[in-house]
């Protein structure tokens, strides 16, 4: 464990040098990032003008529930997407095999070398701005709501990550489906909904995008107190399943890898 953290420290040094190499891309990513975040605070203001509750939520838990999403999609493409945008490149070139004779865990070079800072600033931004909105809108939140909500960014980090490495996971058999990252960069676009859409949706295929939706509606329900404890065992046991799950599927993957060279 400590050797792989020392790792990843070294990782985390080399990519703000590249950060500090390439200022501009950073600059564009922030802008992109915030220009985003607040077209989608402008639709929540919208959605809710005429109707000031959806699915149980006030415009104010919804802006709050926005928010959430901008924090966790901020840390979750901070450490992981620009490996997963890379994964593709890396099988379809052949790059994967000097991953694979590496002294370390193919998982977690695969996953986990490349961090984007400016999604960094993204999530810090999004905390601020929750903090900030709390605050305005006199929410009271307690400490123990505050351990809570914490812990929960982290089990629907850890479930989000867990669904990306499953699908990420195919290109070892098929390097051509290029277009996977876009297909999941659309499933993240359903966190920021609350769960209640699923459920009172009734269709069945919605229901395979719950972990998705729970990753974010779960944590900011705390916040509000309109946690449940069905959600919280829910996303709990999702995480660890899926996270179970998505390390054997690697694993398997990895016998059926056929060497470029």
């Amino acid at each position: 464990m400590n050797r792989h953290l020392r790792i990843y420290w070294a990782m985390l040094k080399i990519n703000f040098a590249y950060l500090l190499a390439y200022r501009a891309n950073f600059i564009t990513h922030l802008i992109s990032a915030f220009s985003w975040g607040a077209f989608r605070i402008v639709g929540i203001v919208l959605l809710t003008g005429k109707r000031g509750v959806v699915f149980g939520w006030t415009q104010k838990d919804m802006i709050l529930l926005t928010l959430g999403f901008f924090m966790v999609i901020g840390i979750f493409h901070f450490l992981f997407s620009s490996n997963f945008y890379l994964f593709s490149r890396v099988i379809d070139r052949g790059e994967f095999d000097a991953i694979l004779l590496k002294p370390i865990d193919s998982q977690f070079h695969s996953t986990m070398r490349v961090v984007n800072y400016a999604n960094f600033v993204r999530a810090c931004v999004g905390l601020i701005l929750i903090i900030g909105w709390l605050v305005m809108n006199h929410y009271t939140v307690t400490f123990i709501q505050i351990v809570l909500f914490s812990f929960y960014i982290v089990v629907g980090i850890i479930t989000t990550y867990s669904i990306w490495l499953l699908f990420m996971t195919t290109l070892i058999w098929y390097p051509s489906l290029n277009n996977m990252v876009e297909f999941l960069f659309t499933l993240n676009g359903f966190m920021k909904y609350p769960g209640e859409m699923i459920r009172f949706s009734g269709t069945i295929v919605l229901y395979l995008l719950l972990p998705l939706v729970l990753a974010v509606s779960t944590p900011v329900k705390i916040l509000v107190r309109k946690n449940s404890l069905e959600d919280m065992i829910v996303l709990s046991l999702i995480a660890i399943c899926l996270f179970i799950i998505s390390r054997l599927f690697w694993k398997y993957a990895l016998k059926s890898y056929t060497s470029a060279s």
